[in-house]
């Protein structure tokens, strides 16, 4: 390979990296607008404890089928949870 075509190659990779750099920083954005909307929703629905009960069960199925995600998703889980009123649901 000569300087020219490493050039080449290496502008090439630099603007993948550059377009994947601004893909996950739009995806973040994304997140985040959708957490607050989420949220908004969250505290003025009419019955939490039922979307809490939910909520546990669609993180356990997505836990489970992203394991390699699923330590990241704690924290994230664990807010979605304070949310939702865990620990302030009614006992049965």
């Amino acid at each position: 390979m000569d300087d020219k075509e490493l050039k080449e190659t290496l502008e090439v990779h630099t603007a993948s990296i550059q377009g994947m750099l601004d893909n996950q920083l739009l995806l973040a954005a994304q997140v985040q607008v959708l957490q607050a909307a989420l949220a908004t929703v969250l505290l003025h629905h009419a019955d939490r404890p039922a979307l809490l009960r939910t909520f546990k069960g669609y993180m356990k199925i997505s836990k489970e089928g992203t394991p390699q995600l699923a330590k990241h998703m704690e924290a994230l889980e664990g807010g979605m949870l304070a949310l939702l009123g865990q620990g302030t649901e009614p006992t049965a």
